[in-house]
């Protein structure tokens, strides 16, 4: 099978719609299948490992390292070429219109994930000045009328799934297929203290926070949070991971806070190096409302690092009290971090088993299904 990928965000740009379609196309690849990407064009072009065909684009100034594509060029052309036989697009926007025009004109299934709240989103980045829950209100009216094209939706969690449905989204069908964790990967065994030390955090008790520094996440949450238990822990230290256009005004308020010596903000880490992160650290705090799965919940989990996590959307799906985690609202995010802590050591066994379940090897044999699924909707409905 040809699966053709289209993403509105790709190289240098790394999001979680970017990594969730890498992911899923290494797992394709690994069971024998082909996949192209088509993405909107950038300069310089990055180095990729699998074929990547750009379309002309421009840049989206409300949200930078995102682009808009401005005309689908030779878009047919070079998919009739490559022979594909599905589409997926892991995008909403320019380039998601752009692989239905192009399933249509082909006459082949068609696939969306839906990755982004971008009811949610738009409040932040609009160009426009609209009142915030008008356009809430206009991207629900899209939603509703993208949606109900694509054969099949995939949502990455069951709560996703049934917010789509509680907010009228009628779809031909949705199916929850998680992105996948490399098991192999993100492990306990990537534990090495030398990794703490190169940040000076040798002895001390290190939280993670792994994620795009933009409002949506709500980092705020967690810097307030280490601020009010610095005088329960006072060893404890924040790993922030992770660039985005918050990152100067969240220095700023670490600083304003009083725990400026507290939080190594380290941007991106090589890829080599993020899995000794997550293993190297007692814990993962994400207090992002804006999760349609969390991936970087899994990789922690994966490598027995529990995770405090806010009790909302897809968090609690793969968080379990107690087990492998514990959960907070808004303003309890410091007791979770604190229950964390100390349980860290004994909740080891039950996170790696807990993101067994998500392997990409067990959630690319459910995608490949709802590919398989997609075809037939498409020929039952000629």
């Amino acid at each position: 099978m040809k699966i053709a990928m289209f993403v509105d965000s790709f190289h240098p740009t790394v999001d979680g719609a970017v990594v969730a379609m890498e992911i899923a196309a290494g797992g394709l690849e690994k069971r024998g299948h082909e996949v192209i990407v088509l993405a909107p064009e950038v300069n310089p072009t990055p180095v990729t490992t699998r074929p990547v065909h750009y379309l002309p684009s421009m840049e989206f100034k409300s949200y930078p390292g995102y682009r808009i594509v401005i005309s689908p060029s030779d878009m047919l052309e070079y998919l009739r070429r490559e022979r594909v036989d599905i589409i997926h697009s892991h995008g909403i926007a320019s380039m998601a219109i752009l692989s239905l025009t192009a399933a249509r004109a082909l006459k082949l299934p068609h696939v969306l994930t839906f990755h982004t709240m971008a009811n949610e989103a738009v409040k932040y980045y609009s160009p426009i000045g609209i009142n915030p829950e008008i356009m809430q209100k206009m991207v629900w009216i899209y939603l509703r009328n993208l949606l109900k094209r694509p054969e099949i939706v995939i949502a990455p969690s069951a709560p996703i799934k049934e917010e789509l449905e509680m907010n009228a989204v009628r779809m031909k069908s949705c199916e929850v297929v998680p992105t996948g964790v490399d098991c192999t990967r993100f492990s306990p065994e990537r534990y090495d203290k030398r990794f703490l030390d190169k940040y000076g955090l040798a002895g001390k008790r290190v939280l993670l926070h792994v994620g795009r520094l933009s409002p949506e996440k709500r980092f705020d949450i967690v810097l307030k949070a280490v601020a009010e238990l610095e005088p329960k822990e006072p060893e404890l230290r924040l790993l922030v991971v992770g660039k985005g256009p918050s990152a100067d005004e969240y220095k700023r308020m670490a600083k304003d806070l009083g725990i400026k010596d507290k939080v190594v903000f380290a941007g991106f880490l090589p890829d080599e190096e993020l899995p000794i992160a997550y293993a190297s650290c007692e814990a993962l705090v994400i207090a992002s409302t804006f999760e349609t799965q969390g991936l970087v919940v899994l990789e922690a989990l994966a490598s027995g690092t529990p995770v405090a996590g806010i009790r909302y959307r897809a968090i609690p799906e793969f968080v379990h009290e107690g087990k492998n985690g514990c959960l907070f609202e808004p303003d309890t995010c410091a007791d979770a971090i604190h229950r964390c802590l100390r349980r860290s050591e004994s909740m080891m066994l039950d996170a790696v088993a807990s993101a067994r379940e998500y392997s990409v090897e067990a959630c690319t044999a459910r995608l490949v299904k709802a590919y398989d699924h997609a075809a037939e909707i498409l020929k039952s409905a000629r």
